[in-house]
């Protein structure tokens, strides 16, 4: 055998033995995911887990709920956390620890739930009742139960917390809600099928999320009418403005695709791809993070802000699909 032949035969050993350590490190990505350490210390982020009927946290914790866990809200002391079980309309109150402190009936198919910024009373949102439920959160009692409009999905409070817009999906429009009176106010029509939505911390804009038209509409809250939209991707979509103002954030469920907003010139600057079905999103009160939970990985993306590159991919069980903050409820 000449020497020619014994380098060919050394080189294709090679070759082989190389590509079943890269078949190997491929096959084991997901062990691999679970132990790399954490680039942050783990955050104080509860989500609701769809798929395992529960709450769940970074730290592991997974607090026992309902069928169909939708959407959670937590308190801006991180006291108290609320979320929706959307097949047996029925409202989740817990303590930080996973303590269940009241399981409260509201409407039928409660989705959006959040807690004012006095942490006094929590609003939910019921879409089939068409209603909104008001509980005080000393009492786990409703106390009021609003008739709003065909098919409401999800709240926002104003910065000072005396008002609630609520995104009607059946009726196209936002319901304003006076929180002090707790009585409707006014409609703001939006096309078409207004989804989740943010404001922004001065109070000037409303930020819509549609699923009919897989945009994102920005309303002048004073004038009470939409000055721009700005196409993303297809819905449905989870939306958050960051705490500077300076973006929005809007992930998009029917696609891989977080769309990042300028919020000055109202523009599209980036998308990141994160996985298929992305939904829950949040910033971190320094606005340096972003979280996202892909449903269809059952993981949660931290993205940096600052660079719009995934950090780190956390695997925290099956569809986690809506996240909230102390900070970012």
């Amino acid at each position: 055998m000449s020497g020619i032949d014994k380098a060919a035969i050394v080189w294709s050993i090679a070759v082989v033995v190389i590509s079943i350590g890269i078949a190997l490190i491929a096959q084991d990505d997901s062990s691999l995911k679970s132990t790399i350490s954490p680039v942050h210390e783990k955050p104080e982020i509860f989500f609701t887990l769809q798929g395992e009927n529960s709450v769940g946290t970074f730290d592991g914790k997974k607090f026992d709920a309902g069928p169909n866990m939708t959407y959670i809200s937590v308190s801006s002391d991180g006291q108290l956390i609320i979320a929706s079980s959307s097949a047996s309309d029925t409202v989740f109150a817990y303590d930080k620890n996973g303590n269940k402190l009241a399981s409260i009936k509201v409407g039928q198919t409660p989705k959006g739930v959040k807690i004012n910024p006095e942490g006094t009373l929590v609003f939910v949102a019921n879409e089939k009742s068409g209603s909104v439920s008001i509980i005080e959160t000393d009492s786990f009692r409703i106390i009021k139960e609003i008739p709003i409009g065909e098919i409401p999905h999800n709240i926002v409070f104003s910065p000072g917390g005396d008002m609630a817009f609520v995104t009607l999906q059946g009726g196209d429009s936002v319901g304003i809600i006076d929180v002090n009176d707790l009585k409707i106010i006014d409609f703001i029509p939006v096309e078409k099928m207004p989804h989740n939505l943010d404001i922004t911390h001065d109070g000037k804009y409303l930020f819509t999320a549609n699923i009919g038209t897989s945009d994102v509409a920005v309303i002048d809250i004073e004038a009470k009418k939409i000055i721009k939209k700005i196409p993303v991707s297809t819905g449905h979509h989870g939306i958050d403005v960051s705490p500077d103002g300076s973006r929005v954030y809007v992930s998009g469920i029917g696609s891989n695709l977080v769309n990042v907003i300028d919020a000055d010139t109202l523009e599209l600057i980036k998308t990141i791809p994160v996985g298929d079905g992305p939904h829950g999103i949040r910033v971190n009160q320094d606005g340096s993070l972003l979280y996202v939970g892909i449903t269809k990985t059952n993981e949660i993306a931290i993205i940096n802000t600052q660079s719009l590159e995934i950090e780190q991919m956390i695997s925290v069980g099956k569809i986690p699909f809506w996240l909230a903050l102390p900070n970012n409820p």
